[in-house]
């Protein structure tokens, strides 16, 4: 058993060394208005406020549409929102949702 445990205590260090090497190659984006893209762990992957996109794409993204500020399931930055209302009913303690700002 104790060989076991030795085995995945290696392989597990051996794991968190090579993520760090992975992370980073692949640095924060800053996009032309300023929101900071983060990397998805896969390939060319960056990932914001439940966007996702290769690097190149990037800054082909604007602010999102109503239709995403009116829906629950993204959680927005300020920069996103730049200034707008949202149109989302609530959260219930109940969802155990992620976001903040519609929490009662």
């Amino acid at each position: 058993m104790k060989v076991v445990e030795d085995l995945v205590s290696t392989w597990r260090a051996a794991r968190a060394e090579l993520a760090a090497l992975e992370r980073a190659e692949h640095p924060n984006i800053t996009d032309h208005l300023g929101r900071v893209w983060t990397w998805f762990g896969r390939g060319d992957t960056y990932r914001h406020c439940g966007n996702a996109a290769p690097s190149y794409m990037i800054n082909n993204f604007g602010l999102p549409t109503q239709a995403a500020l009116d829906n629950p399931n993204y959680d927005l930055c300020d920069i996103c929102l730049d200034g707008r209302e949202r149109n989302v009913p609530d959260c219930k303690p109940e969802w155990n949702c992620s976001h903040t700002m519609h929490q009662s």
